[in-house]
């Protein structure tokens, strides 16, 4: 029972006084190349492209159900690189979503998180840009997970 109790508690976050449970799984996360050079990259007829986005189903805390997804654009790039950072909510959900985040872990550089800005014409969708920070010449993989909130109402 306290085990329980104890696993609800750690799923809830406090901000600005209001109380957020978590909605999706710990896991939805993706990877992101710091420092690399492949954010362009010249094709045959001299047509540059930027790497491709990546992207990770979100489910609910189960994992039983789709609820939406998450994605990053580029993968891939140079320091300074702006990573646009989007979550799409499935229409049946996103009322439901109060609050986005997303935790970057960039290993020796350590851990932040991010809120993500609710779009004025769409309530399912997210989004935040990101910039790689690093030193000349350094090279990374950083992981980037989607945490959904809902909003708890308070007792008072």
């Amino acid at each position: 029972m306290y085990v329980v109790a104890l696993a609800l508690l750690s799923a809830c976050v406090v901000a600005d006084d209001v109380t957020y449970l978590q909605y999706n799984g710990d896991d939805q996360s993706v990877s992101v190349d710091v420092g690399s050079d492949t954010r362009y990259v010249l094709d045959d007829d001299g047509v540059t492209e930027v790497p491709e986005a990546v992207s990770v189903v979100l489910t609910s805390s189960t994992g039983a159900v789709e609820i939406g997804s998450g994605t990053v654009s580029p993968s891939a790039g140079p320091i300074g690189t702006i990573h646009r950072v989007s979550v799409e909510i499935s229409e049946a959900y996103a009322e439901d979503i109060d609050r986005v985040t997303v935790r970057t872990d960039s290993g020796d550089r350590g851990e932040d998180e991010y809120d993500l800005e609710r779009d004025s014409a769409g309530e399912g969708y997210w989004v935040f840009e990101l910039e790689s920070q690093g030193e000349d010449g350094e090279q990374r993989t950083d992981t980037l997970t989607f945490l959904l909130y809902e909003e708890v109402a308070s007792e008072e």
